[in-house]
């Protein structure tokens, strides 16, 4: 699984779209964090709230993570060499973990370096109203259960189709249902108890609470759980894709 994992680090920065696909999602951050006129701008928050850099990332995760995650599997078909891995001595499961490995990896390496946001607007801000680290580091936490949560998802996706592009749109599709479809059903629901249901079926009432500092065992069981769901099901095409 190690080896599969090095295999899409390595393809990735040996071209220019791995740095083109990183980079920019870098570049956007820090416009709108500091430069644009947005609702996420730091010094427009009150008191430098870092929170509005968790309340953006998951709009940039529906781009960033199924356009890391498009070529996984597609591109290996469309090549013919996806064939050669399956007869290889590797499981099912240990090939889609490798894949899904390197495309975590490159997205930790974008994510990294978004600290140093953090770091500058603390030093920017008064000694009594310097940063809550504590809660700065959950709310990172539950970036990386999203991001698990979407790349699982946008893998998947790359299993389902040749084409790159294709992928990608699905990828999309896939992490658009997981954080926002639920929560606009619940909306058009008239009861508050199925309003309740409906909305804990999506990702962004747990996301919410982990990113403010509240763990609580059922946001944890159902990124856990959901992911774990969507790692089954892409272990499961890898069967079909042998037989």
């Amino acid at each position: 699984m190690w080896a599969i994992a090095k295999r899409e680090l390595r393809f990735y920065f040996s071209q220019l779209t791995g740095y083109l696909v990183v980079g920019g999602f870098l570049v956007i951050t820090t416009l709108a964090l500091w430069f644009f006129d947005t609702p996420y701008h730091l010094l427009h928050t009150e008191l430098g709230s870092f929170s509005t850099f968790f309340e953006f990332s998951p709009l940039l995760f529906l781009l960033l993570i199924p356009a890391l995650s498009m070529r996984t599997f597609s591109e290996e078909t469309s090549q013919g060499t996806l064939e050669l891995l399956l007869t290889k001595p590797i499981s099912s499961a240990a090939l889609f973990g490798g894949k899904l490995l390197g495309v975590f990896m490159i997205f930790c390496v974008a994510l990294i370096p978004t600290v140093l946001h953090a770091y500058a607007l603390d030093n920017l801000l008064q000694q009594n109203n310097s940063l809550d680290w504590g809660v700065l580091l959950s709310s990172y936490l539950a970036l990386v259960f999203l991001a698990i949560l979407f790349s699982v998802t946008s893998v998947c996706a790359s299993l389902l189709s040749t084409n790159q592009i294709t992928s990608f749109l699905l990828g999309i599709a896939g992490c658009f249902v997981h954080l926002y479809l639920w929560s606009f059903l619940a909306d058009l629901t008239k009861t508050s108890g199925l309003y309740q249901w409906i909305n804990s079926l999506g990702a962004q009432t747990h996301y919410n609470s982990l990113s403010r500092g509240v763990w609580l065992l059922n946001d944890l069981f159902y990124f856990i759980g959901l992911s774990s769901a969507f790692f089954f099901l892409g272990v499961e095409l890898i069967h079909r894709k042998r037989k």
